[in-house]
């Protein structure tokens, strides 16, 4: 399959899934009209490595790519910008009448986001074109990076979540995921010192908070990624672990399956138990 193949396949595919989306959403409102129904996108904040034009419209390109998904679940229809693009290329996914109608009429309540990481980019060519590849992702070397090369950002999710409210003022905001992937390590017995990852959570929770209370950012609700340790989705991995418990298993899936609780479960029961106000005690 060439590139070009590929792009327009997932296109379409992306194309099917919101539609179904809309569709979940229109059957929720229809069963019961209080319920409230939302979708989920991955968000990340782009920076351009520098001022200079063409890297400002790499960064711009990145952040439309970043929305459209959720253009589509908050406003009903795809972006102009979207549009042209494929107008420009020939991709052009089949996209009917009525699938416009079913996305107009199946729009969420709320917008759910996960966040891990920022992203810092820069142009490839001094003459952008109309499409989403003339960019890089780049090292920022004003930002730590994690084990698998992710920049670690708490600030970044303050950012994002204003640039969201800003986009959707009406829409609340929940965040579903978030959390470091790490390599943890069993020491003194059987216990797991894992203050890399109470810091990376702390930082972001006290981020989103400030969002919250400084910004006005309506955000509804926080979960972490993950409770237990499991395969990672992105890597296929065992040993990149964001749990707060530890499961001694490899990426063979070798060893016993037993359970140990990290320092990082006792201290976000202590978060959960306090609503985060425990948090403002220790900065």
């Amino acid at each position: 399959m060439s590139v070009d193949e590929r792009i327009e396949a997932m296109s379409q595919a992306a194309h099917y899934e919101l539609v179904a989306s809309a569709k979940a959403v229109a059957l929720g409102h229809q069963i019961n009209p209080a319920f409230k129904i939302g979708g989920m996108v991955n968000v990340a904040p782009f920076y351009p490595v520098s001022p200079k034009p063409a890297d400002m419209l790499a960064y711009q390109k990145a952040r439309q790519f970043r929305d459209w998904l959720s253009d589509v679940h908050v406003r009903g229809k795809y972006p102009n910008e979207l549009e042209a693009y494929y107008e420009k290329t020939g991709y052009r996914p089949d996209i009917t009448a009525e699938d416009r109608d079913v996305l107009q009429a199946g729009t969420v309540d709320y917008l759910a986001v996960s966040y891990y990481a920022s992203s810092t980019v820069e142009t490839t060519t001094d003459e952008p074109k109309v499409g989403y590849t003339d960019y890089e992702d780049v090292a920022n070397p004003y930002i730590k990076t994690s084990d698998w090369g992710w920049g670690l950002d708490p600030e970044g999710l303050r950012y994002t979540l204003n640039e969201l409210s800003e986009m959707y003022p009406d829409t609340p905001i929940m965040i579903v995921e978030n959390g470091l992937g790490a390599y943890d390590k069993i020491e003194d017995g059987e216990q797991i010192h894992d203050d890399y990852r109470i810091s990376y959570l702390s930082a972001h929770i006290q981020a989103m908070m400030t969002a919250v209370e400084i910004d006005g950012v309506n955000v509804i609700g926080y979960l972490s990624w993950g409770p237990i340790d499991i395969v990672s989705a992105g890597t296929g991995e065992m040993k990149k672990r964001y749990g707060y418990i530890y499961v001694d298993l490899d990426d063979e899936g070798e060893g016993s399956g037993n359970r140990i609780k990290k320092d990082s479960f006792y201290w976000y029961r202590k978060v959960i138990e306090t609503n985060g106000q425990v948090l403002k005690q220790q900065a």
